[in-house]
């Protein structure tokens, strides 16, 4: 039986900008599956500064890998650089259409808005996440910073990105639902 690959499909909190291959999260969260007895293979298909819409771009990269499930996350970049709520739901919802078309089973992981104009939508932002999982019917990792972003201990010298113990923080967080993308993954009778 072959192992299954998850594609973590995002921007720099996927890449592990600033620390070693070993220490982004799709390694750490395939480490801590493999220590459960659960062999799997983790793709990193994360960019630093990407949003949803280069990710569009670059979909055919990530299909091409032959993922059994998918870990898609953007947002982040796409508040900082001031998309409107509506481009980045149209998107993501793109992206997930296209996800699902080819049917992987995929975990949406939010995130907080990190825009830093007063007038900016931070609130029709954060609902993105929430009603693109509601309509598609996927499960949600409501904020991929929640885990590490407000505890200095666990950030880099920048303020935002997590150091290797946020990034764990950030694996043992999204653990669960991880667990349970490869339990879609089982069940899914499709040939991998």
């Amino acid at each position: 039986m072959s192992v299954p690959r998850l594609a973590f499909f995002g921007d720099s909190l996927f890449a592990g900008y600033g620390l070693a291959p070993n220490q982004a999260l799709p390694a750490r969260v395939e480490a801590l599956l493999r220590v459960e007895g659960r062999e799997i293979r983790a793709l990193n298909f994360g960019v630093s500064g990407e949003t949803a819409a280069d990710g569009l771009r670059r979909l055919h990269r990530v299909l091409a890998g032959a993922p059994a499930a998918c870990l898609l996350e953007f947002g982040a970049n796409d508040s900082f650089q001031g998309y409107s709520p509506a481009e980045v739901e149209q998107n993501l919802e793109a992206l997930v259409t296209a996800l699902r078309g080819a049917d992987l089973p995929v975990l949406l992981v939010g995130v907080r808005c990190l825009a830093f104009e007063d007038e900016y939508p931070a609130e029709a932002f954060e609902a993105v996440h929430p009603a693109l999982a509601k309509r598609h019917g996927l499960p949600l990792f409501p904020d991929i910073l929640a885990p590490y972003v407000e505890d200095p201990d666990l950030l880099l010298p920048d303020g935002l990105h997590p150091n290797a113990d946020g990034v764990e923080a950030m694996a043992r967080a999204l653990l669960p639902q991880a667990r349970d993308l490869l339990e879609a993954v089982a069940s899914n009778p499709l040939p991998r």
